[in-house]
């Protein structure tokens, strides 16, 4: 009998503690492919963010990212996230990258930078509306709780190229 009851209580603080936790906010930028061909990008942080051939990718987290990868033609692969919400991507990004080159399959070079967009009609770093706004509300579990983290993604999407 008392092995039961031990058994029922420790059941019922397990459900107890599996409750729906915080929600978590955050803003991200994302560079998509949607062109018909594969590319390369190579973003330059600022100095600030470089960690030796990779960079900073988060002010939420420590982890770090290559400085050169194969974009996701599906999602968009994120550049960086923050917990400060409030901001304009083209801010964003002009706070944690000094350029942005995109090397297409056929040898193209689109470059971006604060200063100008070469081979490319808008420019991620200047123009509000180059940028896809996104919200996502995501779940993920955490010390047996399920937590919510609602992002506000800006999705700077490449198209249109041959």
């Amino acid at each position: 009998m008392k092995l039961l009851l031990l058994y029922m209580m420790i059941t019922i603080l397990v459900f107890a503690s599996c409750k729906k936790g915080i929600t978590d906010y955050q803003m991200r930028i994302l560079l998509k492919n949607s062109t018909d061909s594969t590319m390369t990008v190579q973003v330059f942080p600022k100095y600030k963010y470089a960690q030796s051939g990779k960079y900073s990718y988060s002010d939420t987290h420590t982890k770090n990212k290559d400085t050169t990868f194969v974009p996701d033609k599906k999602l968009g692969t994120e550049l960086y996230s923050t917990d400060t919400v409030d901001m304009d991507p083209n801010r964003l990004i002009s706070r944690v990258f000094d350029s942005i080159h995109v090397r297409l399959k056929s040898g193209k070079i689109l470059s971006f930078s604060p200063q100008k967009a070469v081979n490319y009609s808008i420019n991620p770093f200047t123009d509000r509306s180059a940028w896809i706004y996104q919200q996502n509300d995501l779940e993920y579990i955490r010390m047996w709780r399920e937590n919510d983290l609602v992002t506000n993604d800006y999705i700077f999407v490449i198209e249109g190229l041959r």
